[in-house]
């Protein structure tokens, strides 16, 4: 049996690899998001730049069209084949998308050609995405002890957001070093091309790590599913659908911070793109920093507590939030920003381990994958879409606190399904007298929710 100091190295390994691959997967897959101002006249000119714009995005909801399907397609290969294969194949689809969006020509030089491709490109970046943080998730559900599983999903949620903030961090460097002529031109390029050596990175560390005990358990006594979708589907549909009740709510609180605010500072506010950028930049660093911190209280009281305590956080404070964004200065609006925030981290961190929780190792990477994307496509890729589309409808700039009041109501209410707690990582711990590769507690307790 491997000494406790080697089991310890291997879970840090592990950890360290599943991060850093949700890091270049979100930075990769939201480059486009920050760039969306600077971009949606190159690809789609015209004389009314909210159209403009809403096209734009529109391009980028189109990527999570393909979240499910890729779930499906790295939930079957790693609920197969291992979690580590998953986890190498959606890092390398990615590295592709981000290449190709990088190259490609605009309208001015391609005509109708240079949408079609922008697409393909979104198209292969979602694909790879709707493997990911299923795939992450679940590797590190599996490998980390069962005292700190709140801890280590935490690192996850925090290699997510620290992609977001990188993004933000490369668009506004580059916008800062170049004209507005140079940005318009060929500076957007420059921050695809930086994803390129975070994914030579990351391919070195996750070609490191070891497949997770507990699928090397399940490997060697051949219980593996051979159909995880059916299997899913006839075991666990009730779990699929608390997976996507809560990732509406996790969706939509989150990609308004990740995708959306920076956009209304521009628009609304009337803020500079470089200001905004920086500040979007500054809020997220501090969303992702306190993710560790929201781990060990997931660990300490509980997924279900937090979770709750993050979307009543989000639902009070939208709206007061976001009335404060404009008209009040840019200090008083990064300040708005930041409590608009505060439900991120809880939010995150709970569902981090609570989603895998749910399911048996025969069918948890598909199970988070599906539930997960579905919701991805119903309140995150759109997300940035719903809220410019509020504003442009009603005249109300306040109107997409709303919806964020609406998605944090709908995962109150799944959460209220879930009957008992489903996990507690100290609690369950000190239950135990098995050894630290047995199957877990709090899957057992999942199991009788």
């Amino acid at each position: 049996m491997a000494s406790p100091r080697t089991i310890d190295r291997t879970r840090r390994r592990g950890v360290i690899a599943a991060a850093a691959g949700t890091i270049v997967e979100y930075y990769d897959l939201t480059v486009y998001a920050y760039l969306a101002v600077v971009v949606s006249p190159l690809f789609f000119p015209g004389d009314d730049p909210t159209a403009s714009l809403l096209a734009s995005l529109a391009v980028f909801a189109s990527a999570y069209l393909m979240r499910p399907i890729g779930g499906l397609f790295f939930g079957r290969l790693g609920d197969r084949h291992g979690r580590k294969r998953a986890l190498v194949v959606s890092v390398v689809l990615m590295g592709i998308g981000t290449a190709l969006m990088a190259l490609l020509p605009t309208y001015e030089t391609a005509g109708v050609l240079a949408p079609a491709l922008l697409v393909v490109a979104r198209l292969v970046q979602g694909f790879s995405a709707g493997g990911e943080l299923g795939g992450a998730l679940t590797y590190v559900y599996e490998t980390v002890g069962p005292k700190r599983k709140g801890l280590g999903a935490s690192f996850v949620a925090l290699g997510s957001n620290s992609g977001f903030a990188l993004a933000a961090v490369a668009v506004a460097t580059t916008s800062a070093l170049t004209s507005t002529e140079q940005m318009t031109s060929w500076g957007w390029r420059i921050p695809f091309l930086l994803g390129l050596p975070l994914l030579l990175i990351c391919l070195w560390l996750r070609s490191r790590i070891e497949d997770t005990p507990e699928f090397e358990r399940s490997a060697a006594r051949d219980d593996i599913s051979k159909a995880p979708l059916s299997e899913l589907m006839r075991s666990h549909p009730r779990q699929v659908l608390q997976v996507f009740g809560l990732g509406v709510a996790q969706n939509a609180t989150g990609y308004m911070v990740l995708t959306y605010v920076g956009i209304h500072l521009v628009r609304e506010g009337g803020f500079s793109q470089t200001a905004v950028t920086w500040t979007a930049a500054l809020v997220i660093v501090l969303v992702a920093l306190s993710m560790p911190v929201s781990g060990l209280l997931v660990d300490r009281f509980g997924s279900k507590k937090i979770l709750l305590a993050g979307l009543v956080a989000s639902a009070v404070l939208a709206y007061p939030a976001m009335s404060m964004m404009s008209g009040h200065g840019l200090v008083v609006a990064a300040i708005a920003f930041g409590f608009f925030a505060v439900g991120t981290p809880l939010i995150q961190t709970s569902t981090a381990p609570l989603f895998p929780s749910l399911f048996t190792s025969r069918v948890r990477l598909t199970g988070v994958a599906l539930g997960f994307n579905i919701a991805t496509i119903a309140t995150g890729g759109t997300a940035a879409y719903i809220a410019t589309w509020l504003i442009d409808r009603t005249g109300n700039a306040v109107s997409p606190a709303f919806f964020v009041i609406g998605a944090a109501l709908v995962g109150l209410v799944t959460l209220a399904t879930i009957r008992q707690e489903t996990y507690r990582g100290a609690k369950y711990a000190a239950a135990e007298s098995i050894d630290v590769e047995a199957d877990d507690l709090d899957t057992v307790k999942a199991r009788q929710g």
